[in-house]
């Protein structure tokens, strides 16, 4: 005897992401970095706007701020940091 399940069909206009998390979605962030001369520079990130506390933290230990994506690294001495700021610019929901 075969067992039946049965249960409602899934509708794909109703997503409801909570429910179904996805896992490992690329977030992309702008970094702005505003130098104590007052100049600016930006620079895209592979991270949400929560790393900030993290990239501080580490830029006091290692006396640089460090960011990175999937093709570039900067690296920038945190004695002329005056202030950094992360925009998220992706959805972190397909």
């Amino acid at each position: 005897m075969a067992t039946i399940y049965s249960s409602k069909p899934h509708d794909p206009k109703r997503w409801d992401y909570d429910e179904y998390p996805m896992k490992d979605v690329p977030v992309y962030s702008i970094a702005e970095i505003t130098f104590k001369d007052g100049s600016r520079t930006e620079f895209m990130v592979k991270a949400s706007p929560s790393v900030v506390q993290h990239l501080t933290k580490d830029m006091k230990n290692t006396g640089y701020l460090t960011l990175w994506n999937d093709t570039d690294t900067m690296s920038i001495a945190a004695s002329e940091v005056k202030y950094l700021c992360l925009r998220q610019i992706t959805n972190d929901k397909p």
